[in-house]
């Protein structure tokens, strides 16, 4: 074969190539990924779906050469729910960057108030859950169960699908506005003005006039940042002399495992999990102060806390969107302490650990890599089952009761223990 025929195929070739179109790109990214990474337990594997969503694709696009990625979306999503794993899942690129930013602890992308918001169906405006650190909404004086009635004098939506967007829409622009609050029987306006806020989430600790302490964890984000905080925040309640503490981790969605397994290590003597991938396992845990992380046969770098030790009683709160390294957390403390934990039945990817991958076109992917065990290699269970049953109330926090909470310093009360600090 002459040069000149040689140079025809490789260029043949490689017009081949490039008719690949984003979207097709972008299904082969994916497949291939999941495919080098997942290792959780679901017994679909990922190359199995491959060929019924390039059938999908091929009918989507139908031979349009240069089919956008946007086309693709939807069917990724369904390949994804079809491996069944809640742990794995796919971003489009702007829910990619949201979920990066918030992991990351770096600024949000819009002026925000800094809350956490539950739509009740039935409840007028919209009801405050978690007021964050550090933000407009806390400097206002805004409180966990205030509900936002209106802005600026007009009255957020009948329609409860509107609400969230006309919110956000008279907030976008940062300028300052008068919001309508009711806080149980009383109404009043406050002057709030949005700004762009940072979208980490640390521990914070609040101290009642009956002797409990209520740590709140919202988030396990931020690496050498929340465990150090939550033992920090533990020395704080035991040098105000408090008798027992309740652990808020409702609606905490996890974070980075080191600084679950630290932080527990404010309750238990040790913590410890094994991650087993298809390849290889994992050790990281946490005693005697000391974080640590080994792989191979090697120690990786760790890190020292200033430790304590809270041995007095302890409730946890958990609910249905407590998850990941908030499961973690829970696990140490029921099986470490037997720790009594009320709530919901909790989101169910605790015996699971993954990474986050960014893909070619600014999406995402969150994959499961790898099951948790114990030191004994026996699995974790999927979710932490609640010691009592119990659900949040929105009503009655709505009119100021947080029953769950309530619940819990009902079950602490009266009970004298002392406490260590190592």
């Amino acid at each position: 074969m002459d040069n000149r025929r040689l140079w025809g195929v490789v260029l043949v070739l490689w017009a081949g190539l490039s008719f690949a179109s984003p979207a097709q790109d972008l299904l082969n990214e994916v497949s291939r990924l999941l495919n080098d990474y997942y290792g959780g337990f679901s017994q679909v594997r990922p190359q199995e779906l491959r060929q019924k969503y390039q059938g999908e694709l091929d009918k989507v696009c139908a031979g349009e050469v240069a089919c956008p990625t946007n086309k693709v979306f939807p069917l990724i999503q369904s390949l994804i729910a079809e491996i069944g794993d809640r742990h794995t899942r796919y971003f489009t690129p702007e829910d990619y960057a949201e979920v990066q930013r918030r992991l990351a602890g770096t600024s949000s992308n819009r002026p925000q108030l800094g809350v956490q918001l539950q739509l009740v169906p039935g409840l007028e405006g919209l009801l405050v859950v978690e007021v964050s650190a550090e933000t407009p909404a806390e400097e206002a004086g805004l409180r966990r169960g205030d509900r936002i009635l209106a802005v600026n004098g007009e009255a957020l939506p009948q329609a409860e699908s509107e609400r969230n967007n006309f919110l956000r829409d008279r907030l976008g622009a940062g300028e300052p506005v008068n919001l309508t609050i009711q806080r149980a029987q009383q109404r009043f306006e406050v002057q709030v003005r949005p700004r762009i806020i940072s979208l980490r989430q640390l521990p914070s600790l609040a101290l009642r006039s009956d002797g409990v302490a209520v740590l709140r964890i919202p988030s396990f984000s931020g690496y050498q940042q929340v465990g150090p905080r939550i033992h920090e925040l533990v020395r704080q309640a035991q040098a105000a002399g408090a008798k027992a503490m309740v652990i808020d981790l409702r609606n905490n969605g996890g974070g980075v495992l080191s600084e679950c397994l630290v932080g527990a290590g404010a309750f238990v003597e040790e913590t410890y999990r094994r991650l087993q991938d298809n390849m290889r396992s994992s050790e990281q845990g946490y005693k005697e102060g000391y974080y640590y992380f080994r792989s191979g046969g090697r120690e990786r770098p760790q890190y020292e806390v200033r430790a304590v030790r809270w041995t007095a009683p302890v409730v946890v709160l958990v609910n249905e969107r407590t998850a990941s390294c908030a499961e973690y957390f829970t696990f140490d403390l029921q099986e470490g302490r037997q720790a009594q934990v009320i709530g919901q039945p909790t989101a169910g990817v605790g015996n699971t650990a993954t990474i986050f991958l960014r893909l070619s076109d600014g999406s995402g992917l969150q994959v499961t890599t790898s099951r948790a065990q114990r030191r004994d290699g026996s699995f974790y269970p999927d979710r932490v089952t609640p010691t009592l049953s119990f659900s949040d109330d929105w009503q009655a926090l709505a009119e100021g009761r947080d029953v769950m909470l309530e619940k819990a310093v009902e079950l602490l009360m009266g009970v004298n223990v002392g406490v260590d600090e190592e």
